[in-house]
C-alpha cells in the first residue's frame, strides 16, 4: 500500500502542478459537445446525457469520471447547454460546472456554420492524508497545507463547426482563458493548459440500411505531442451500432451500442497499448442519452413555426412564409418600398396608378401617363414641354414660343387666348360622303388619357349621324386608338373607351346601333407625327 501511494504521488503531482488536463472520453462521438461547444447547433433534438468512465480498471487510484449534461435547442438559431463533471484521480478530485452556448450563422449554400463558447467554474481538491511520502528529510511545500487543500478556478472555451446532414468539420480550444490555481498556498503558478481539438466526420448511407461513419480527432494538450483518434462507426437500420477506434500512444478501443426509440446506450472498452496495460485491465466507458423532441415554437402566433417563419417576431401570412403584408399587394412588407399602398412586384411594391412606369411617389402627375424625362408628366405633342406649361399642348412647337409652333399667332386679351391657324385641306371639306367619311374622323380629337368628347367633336358627330340616318346602304365600324405612352394593356382599354364614346353618341343622335360596331386597337397602329395624331378614332365603311 505504501509503495502504491508513492507511485500515485509521483504520477499525479507533476500532472497537477504543470499540466492540468480535462477528463478523457472514448465515446465522445455520442456526446461530442464535451470537446466543442459549437456542436450544439448540429443537434436536432434536446438531449440529456450521462457519461461514466473507469480508466485503467484494477489500478488503485486510477481516474474515474462521471458527467451529466443537458442541451436545449428550442431557439431557431441559439442552442444552449449545461454540464456537471466529477473527476477523481487518487487523492485529486475535480468538480466542475459548465454553461455552453452555440449560434447558427446562415450561409448561402445548403451547409451550415456555427460558433460556440462555454464558461466553466471548477473546484480542484487534494486529500493530502491519502499520500504518504518517504521520510528523506526533504520538505515538499505543496504538502504542508493541511489534510485537505482545495481551490476554485474558472475557464472559457471556444469552438467552430461547419456541417451538413452528411458531414461535419470542427475545431475548438478548451481553456482558452483560465484563472490561476494556487494549491497549498505555495505561490507557484498552476493553471489549466489549453486543449486543442480538430475533428471531422462523414456519413455514408448504403442501400442495405447501413450508415458507415468514419471520423478522426486530433488533440493537443499543452506542450505534449499531438494525439490522434481514428474511428469507424457502423449503424444498422439506425438501431444497432458498433465501432473501432485507435488512439495513438494509448489504446485500441472497441465500441457497441443500441438506439432504442429516444434512448441511446453505448459501451466502450479501451485495450491499453502502453505500459499501463500491465497493472490494469483496460478502461471502460458507458454513455446513456435521452432525446427530447424540441417543442415547435410559433413566437408570433401566426400559424407559421419559427423554423419556417421568415419574420418570426411579427405576425404574418402563411403564403408569405409568416411575413406581414399591410397593403395586401402580395409583397412582404420587408421587401415592399411602399408597404402601406398596394403596388406591383416590378415596382418593389409601389403603386403606379397611370401605368407610365414611374411610381407614384416620384410621379409629378400620378394620375396621367407621362414620360420619365418630365417626372411622369405628359408631353402630348412631344415638343419637350409638359402639357401644363404648354400653351399649345396638342401641337408641336418650340420652347421660345411657349410650346406653340411659329405658324400659330397667339392673340391674348386679358385671360382669353385666341389661336389663329393656317387652314389645311381637311378644313375645306363641308359635306359628308361615303368616300370622305374616314376623313371626318380626323376632326374627332381626345385629350391625353381621356375618352370624353369635346364640343367640337360632338358637332362633327352630329353631322355624321345625320348622314348615316339618310344613307342606310352601308354600316360603320369605329376603331379606337391611343398613343404609346402607358402600358399596352392600359392603352388597349383606353382606345376601347374612346370608340365606345363615339358609338354611344351616334346612337343617341338616332343612328341604328345595329349598323355600328367598335374595335380597340390600342397603340398597335401608330401614325408618324405628334402624340395627338394617335389619340384618335377611325371610321371604316362596312358594305
Amino acid at each position: 500500500m505504501k509503495k502504491l501511494k508513492y507511485t500515485l504521488a509521483i504520477i499525479m503531482f507533476p500532472m497537477l502542478v504543470f499540466s492540468q488536463q480535462m477528463p478523457h472520453y472514448s465515446l465522445y462521438m455520442l456526446n461530442d459537445i464535451v470537446i466543442n461547444p459549437s456542436l450544439i447547433s448540429a443537434k436536432s433534438d434536446n438531449q440529456i446525457a450521462l457519461m461514466v468512465r473507469d480508466q485503467w480498471t484494477g489500478f488503485e487510484g486510477a481516474p474515474k469520471t462521471q458527467s451529466i449534461s443537458y442541451y436545449n435547442l428550442e431557439h431557431q438559431k441559439f442552442g444552449r447547454g449545461i454540464r456537471i463533471v466529477n473527476d477523481n484521480t487518487g487523492p485529486i478530485s475535480m468538480l466542475s460546472g459548465t454553461v455552453s452556448g452555440s449560434y447558427l450563422i446562415p450561409i448561402e449554400n445548403r451547409n451550415k456554420f456555427s460558433v460556440g463558447a462555454s464558461a466553466n467554474i471548477l473546484q480542484y481538491k487534494i486529500e493530502n492524508s491519502n499520500i504518504i511520502l518517504e521520510n528523506d528529510g526533504v520538505i515538499d511545500p505543496a504538502m504542508n497545507g493541511g489534510l485537505t487543500d482545495k481551490v476554485i478556478g474558472n475557464s472559457a472555451s471556444l469552438g467552430f463547426n461547419y456541417f451538413s446532414d452528411k458531414f461535419n468539420i470542427g475545431a475548438s480550444i478548451i481553456n482558452i482563458l483560465n484563472s490561476n490555481l494556487n494549491l497549498s498556498n505555495t505561490g507557484l503558478e498552476n493553471s489549466l493548459v489549453n486543449h486543442y481539438y480538430f475533428n471531422a466526420t462523414y456519413n455514408f448511407n448504403t442501400n442495405e440500411g447501413m450508415i458507415i461513419s468514419p471520423s478522426i480527432l486530433f488533440k493537443k494538450v499543452g506542450a505534449s505531442n499531438v494525439q490522434m483518434d481514428i474511428n469507424l462507426k457502423t449503424s444498422l437500420n439506425s438501431t444497432i451500432w458498433a465501432g473501432l477506434s485507435y488512439r495513438t500512444n494509448d489504446a485500441v478501443i472497441a465500441m457497441f451500442g443500441l438506439n432504442l426509440s429516444d434512448y441511446t446506450i453505448g459501451y466502450s472498452y479501451d485495450l491499453t497499448t502502453t505500459t499501463m496495460n500491465i497493472p490494469s485491465y483496460g478502461s471502460h466507458g458507458i454513455v446513456m442519452t435521452y432525446r427530447l423532441k424540441s417543442k415547435e415554437k410559433d413566437s408570433d402566433n401566426d400559424g407559421v413555426l419559427d423554423k419556417d417563419d421568415e419574420c418570426p417576431k411579427t405576425p404574418g401570412l402563411l403564403e408569405l412564409n409568416g411575413c406581414p403584408d399591410r397593403d395586401q399587394d402580395g409583397i412582404k412588407d420587408k421587401n415592399d418600398e411602399c408597404p402601406d399602398f398596394p403596388g406591383l412586384t416590378k415596382n418593389n411594391g409601389c403603386p403606379d396608378r397611370d401605368s407610365d412606369g414611374i411610381i407614384d411617389r416620384y410621379d409629378r402627375c400620378p394620375e396621367i401617363p407621362g414620360i420619365q424625362q418630365l417626372n411622369g408628366c405628359p408631353d402630348s405633342d412631344g415638343d419637350g414641354l409638359q402639357d401644363e406649361l404648354d400653351d399649345c399642348p396638342f401641337i408641336k412647337g418650340s420652347l421660345r414660343n411657349q410650346g406653340c409652333p411659329d405658324t400659330i399667332k397667339i392673340i391674348q386679351q386679358d385671360t382669353i387666348k385666341v389661336f389663329v391657324k393656317i387652314p389645311s385641306f381637311i378644313d375645306t371639306i363641308t359635306e359628308v360622303t361615303w368616300v370622305n367619311i374616314p376623313l371626318w374622323a380626323d376632326r374627332v380629337h381626345f385629350d391625353f388619357n381621356k375618352d370624353n368628347l369635346d364640343e367640337n367633336s360632338k358637332i362633327i358627330l352630329i353631322k355624321i349621324a345625320e348622314f348615316l340616318i339618310l344613307n342606310t346602304d352601308n354600316d360603320l365600324q369605329i376603331n379606337g386608338h391611343a398613343d404609346e405612352r402607358g402600358t399596352d394593356k392600359y392603352n388597349l382599354k383606353l382606345s376601347k373607351r374612346r370608340a365606345e364614346s363615339v358609338y354611344k353618341y351616334l346612337v343617341a343622335q338616332g343612328v341604328n346601333k345595329k349598323r355600328l360596331s367598335t374595335k380597340a386597337l390600342g397603340e398597335s397602329e401608330k401614325v408618324i407625327g405628334s402624340h395627338d395624331k394617335n389619340r384618335r378614332v377611325e371610321f371604316e365603311v362596312v358594305e
